[in-house]
C-alpha cells in the first residue's frame, strides 16, 4: 500500500508539473509579444495554456508509467482520467445556437466539448488509482483479456472507470471546494496565523511526492493563502540551496533552484529533522505575507521561485487572474517577501540547526538528482 501511494502521488506530481510549468515559466516572457499581436507568440501562448487542459491526461500517463504499464494499458488510464476530470466538458445547446467557431446557427440541438482548465485534479488522481487497481486485477485473474485486450481494455478501464470517475466528480469537487472555502474563511478571520500555518504546511509538502501545485489547484487556493503557500515553497528551496552549495555538484544545486526540490526527498527523509528547519523558516518568512497582504492564484501558490511564478503573480495580474487576486503589492514589498526575508531567515535557521544544535550537517544533503 505504501509503494502504491508513493507511486500514485509521484506520477500525479509529474503529470501536474508537465502541464503547469511550461506556461508558468514562459507566461511573462510571452506576454508583451502577445499584446503586440505577434502571431507565433500568440499561438505558442495558446498551446501552453492548453497544456492545463491536458493535466488529467498527463496524470494518467505519468501514473501508468510509475507502474510500468504497457502502451495499451497506459492509454486506457489516460482515457479514464481525461474523460472523468472535467477539464473537457460537454454541453448540449438548444436549436438555433450560434457555433462560435463557424459562426453558423445550428437548426437542431448540438453537443459541444468545451475546455475547462485543469478540471478536478484530486478526482483525476482517484480515477488513476481505480484504473491501476482494475488493470492489476485483470492481469491477475483474466490474463488482461488476452487477444481481445485491444478492444476490452480501453472499454473497461477507459470507459467504465471513466464513467465511475465522472459520476464521482461532483461529490469530490464539492468536498475540495468546501475545503478551499473553509481555508479562505479562516485566512480572512486570522490572516497572520493562517499565513504561518499554510506556509509551514506547503514547506513540508514541497519535499514529499504530493504536488504543491496540485493541492493548490484542487482547493482553488487564492489571495493571501496562495501567497503564504508560495513562501512556504520558497523557504524549503532556500534551506536546501544553502546546504547544497557546500556539498553537491552545481547541476544538482541548479536543479533545486529550478524546482526539483522533490528530487531531494529520499535524502531529506534519511535525516527528517531537516523538515523542521524548512517549516520554521516558512513560519517566520510568512509574516511579511500577512503584513503586506501578498496574494497569488491557485497556479502560483505551489510554484515559489519556479519561473518566478509566485513573486511575479503578487505584483502583476491579468484580467483573468483578478478572480483570485484582490490586492497587488509593489516591487519593494515583493522583494522583501520573496527574496530578502526567506534568504535571511533561512541562513539564520540553518545556522541554528547545523552549528548551534548540530541536528544535521550540510553533508547530510549530499545527493545527485537524476
Amino acid at each position: 500500500m505504501k509503494k502504491f501511494i508513493v507511486r500514485l502521488l509521484t506520477g500525479s506530481a509529474q503529470g501536474i508539473l508537465m502541464g503547469v510549468l511550461p506556461a508558468a515559466i514562459l507566461k511573462y516572457v510571452l506576454s508583451p509579444l502577445v499584446h503586440s499581436k505577434i502571431q507565433w507568440a500568440m499561438h505558442l501562448n495558446a498551446i501552453l495554456v492548453l497544456f492545463n487542459v491536458f493535466i488529467p491526461i498527463l496524470i494518467g500517463m505519468a501514473v501508468a508509467n510509475q507502474f510500468k504499464l504497457h502502451s495499451l494499458e497506459t492509454g486506457s488510464v489516460m482515457l479514464a482520467t481525461g474523460a472523468a476530470s472535467g477539464s473537457i466538458q460537454w454541453v448540449t445547446t438548444k436549436p438555433g445556437f450560434t457555433d462560435p467557431i463557424t459562426n453558423i446557427d445550428n437548426p437542431v440541438a448540438s453537443t459541444f466539448y468545451v475546455a475547462n482548465g485543469s478540471g478536478d485534479v484530486i478526482n483525476s488522481i482517484i480515477v488513476a488509482s481505480l484504473a491501476i487497481i482494475t488493470i492489476k486485477f485483470l492481469q491477475r485473474y483474466v490474463n488482461g483479456f488476452g487477444s481481445i485486450s485491444i478492444i476490452l481494455t480501453p472499454l473497461v478501464v477507459g470507459g467504465l472507470i471513466g464513467l465511475i470517475g465522472y459520476l464521482l466528480s461532483p461529490s469530490v469537487g464539492m468536498i475540495t471546494t468546501k475545503l478551499g472555502e473553509l481555508i479562505a474563511f479562516f485566512t480572512d478571520f486570522q490572516p497572520m496565523l493562517m499565513s504561518v500555518i499554510i506556509a509551514m504546511f506547503f514547506a513540508f509538502l514541497t519535499i514529499t511526492p504530493i504536488s504543491t501545485v496540485g493541492i493548490a489547484l484542487a482547493i482553488s487556493l487564492s489571495e493571501l493563502g496562495a501567497g503564504a503557500a508560495g513562501v512556504g515553497v520558497v523557504s524549503t528551496t532556500v534551506v536546501l540551496l544553502i546546504n547544497s552549495l557546500f556539498v553537491n555538484k552545481k547541476g544538482t544545486t541548479l536543479a533545486i533552484f529550478l524546482g526539483a526540490m522533490m528530487g531531494m526527498m529520499t535524502t531529506v527523509f534519511k535525516k527528517p529533522i531537516m523538515i523542521l528547519a524548512f517549516m520554521l523558516t516558512a513560519g517566520i518568512a510568512a509574516i511579511p505575507v500577512a503584513l503586506f497582504n501578498v496574494q497569488g492564484t491557485p497556479t502560483s501558490a505551489g510554484l515559489g521561485w519556479i519561473g518566478w511564478g509566485s513573486p511575479i503573480q503578487s505584483v502583476v495580474a491579468d484580467e483573468g487572474e483578478r478572480e483570485f487576486i484582490t490586492h497587488l503589492v509593489g516591487i519593494g514589498p515583493a522583494i522583501i517577501t520573496w527574496v530578502v526575508v526567506p534568504i535571511v531567515v533561512g541562513i539564520i535557521v540553518n545556522l541554528i540547526f547545523t552549528k548551534g544544535l548540530k541536528l544535521y550537517q550540510p553533508q547530510d544533503l549530499h545527493h545527485e538528482i537524476k
